[in-house]
């Protein structure tokens, strides 16, 4: 039965909600905003972000077992928020320097620090948001659901708003004080917005997310790398979540580092791509109120077959039928969103059920590194999905402020849906066939996990 007030509720999904406006700026706009602000060719730029995305995957993949040892005194996961916020902050506001007079050296270097320090960080702070969504809701799937599904709806709610004043904005302040500033302080702001969600959701949690009692961290083992890799590799519900789910990132980080690019050489219109968000993701509330209904009922291992299906199919319609209109890419959009819904408001429940199962079948507890590891697909999919669409921009010919002949025009519609709709595809085929959990069964090990855990500490 769910115990969760819906103020906890929603102060837990008002992050959310703000760190979609902090994300916005450099999951959206950071390519464009390198390529034609400051100069960047796109194998650069690739080669650039393929690196700060290798190292930041190394960084994921530690991310859980650091949790699984410390225990600072705000809490297991809280302390995490609380400490690296303003290390994102900055993060944010270094990637949109105006550093356009400095030599490209001096560019790169600033870039990559400030990527670094945004995306390392959000490494442990996702981990930490998942982690206390855990740690409020205990055991209790009603509740797990509860703020996965609200949160998932006030993320979409922010994405209209940003999606319907960022480049607008931008386009203002730019008369003012130049494009390039406009840039740089629509980001500031962002990021600002994004700190103030932090601090609600690490007040909302203070009470639920309690530091353990020292003898507790002190005689837990620590997992070294191998102990990381057997987590994974012996518990094959979470190696194939990990792989579809990474497949389908690198679909979504394809058409996130190139749609900026659909508007301007496409279409002809930076502003369009304001038009197209906006309508989109005000569809995307909608969706976001559907999707997760037809999901409960399908299930989360059908939700995210069926969604990914439809969304392969969208993909090839967006290369074939949306190079000359917006609306065709608009409804090809509004339909991908629906179907992503199916299975995105169940967020980290899946690793969580895969971490559940995986103490449940072999007795050791990697559940807090199974969490970590929620983050990991998010960062294979911005490597290579950052990659493919960057060094794709670099093999059809694109230079900044060119003019797009139909060849080029034709070969980006299959790098922006082509080559994501065969990736949608094949993540669901895999989990299709290799993901066996049913929300019964998560329950099931969820409800004994919670027994072991009261059985070992009325023994200690």
């Amino acid at each position: 039965m769910a115990k969760l007030s819906n103020k906890d509720i929603n102060a837990y999904s008002f992050y959310s909600f703000s760190s979609n406006f902090g994300n916005t700026m450099p999951l959206s706009y950071l390519n464009m905003f390198l390529t034609e602000n400051l100069g960047y060719g796109p194998a650069v730029m690739g080669s650039i972000l393929l690196v700060a995305r290798i190292l930041d995957f190394s960084v994921g993949l530690v991310s859980g077992s650091i949790f699984q040892k410390t225990n600072l005194k705000w809490g297991k996961y809280r302390s995490w928020l609380i400490i690296l916020r303003w290390v994102v902050f900055s993060g944010i506001t270094i990637q949109f320097l105006n550093t356009s007079a400095l030599p490209m050296g001096a560019r790169v270097v600033i870039t990559f620090i400030g990527y670094g320090m945004l995306h390392f960080s959000m490494n442990f702070i996702q981990t930490a948001q998942f982690g206390v969504l855990s740690s409020m809701a205990g055991s209790d799937m009603e509740d797990r659901s509860r703020l996965s599904i609200r949160s998932s709806q006030w993320t979409a709610a922010s994405m209209i708003l940003t999606s319907a004043v960022t480049l607008p904005f931008i386009t203002f302040l730019a008369k003012f004080i130049g494009d390039s500033n406009a840039f740089s302080a629509t980001a500031i702001l962002f990021a600002l917005f994004m700190a103030i969600g932090n601090m609600v959701i690490s007040k909302a949690s203070e009470k639920y997310d309690l530091p353990a009692p020292k003898d507790a961290v002190s005689n837990t083992k620590s997992i070294k790398i191998n102990d990381l890799v057997k987590s994974i590799v012996t518990n094959d519900q979470l190696l194939v979540y990990i792989i579809a789910s990474s497949i389908y990132f690198i679909a979504i980080m394809t058409v996130s580092g190139i749609a900026a690019y659909y508007f301007i050489y496409v279409l002809g219109d930076r502003l369009l791509m304001s038009v197209q968000l906006t309508v989109t993701t005000a569809f995307g509330l909608v969706a976001s109120l559907i999707g997760p209904k037809i999901g409960k009922m399908l299930g989360k291992k059908n939700a995210m077959v069926y969604g990914l299906f439809i969304q392969a199919a969208c993909g090839v319609g967006v290369a074939i039928f949306a190079k000359n209109s917006l609306i065709v890419y608009i409804v090809f959009n509004c339909v991908m969103s629906v179907a992503r819904y199916f299975f995105t408001g169940f967020g980290p429940n899946y690793v969580l059920d895969t971490g559940e199962y995986g103490y449940y079948r072999s007795g050791k507890d990697y559940r807090a590194t199974a969490t970590g590891l929620y983050t990991i697909p998010m960062k294979l999919g911005m490597a290579f999905g950052g990659a493919i669409s960057a060094y794709g921009l670099a093999l059809i010919g694109y230079k900044a402020g060119m003019t797009a002949t139909p060849e080029f025009i034709n070969n980006f519609m299959w790098i922006l849906g082509g080559i994501p709709a065969a990736l949608y595809a094949l993540s669901g085929l895999i989990m299709l066939i290799g993901y066996k959990i049913t929300d019964a069964d998560a329950a099931k090990y969820a409800a004994a996990n919670a027994e072991k855990a009261k059985a070992a500490a009325a023994n200690a």
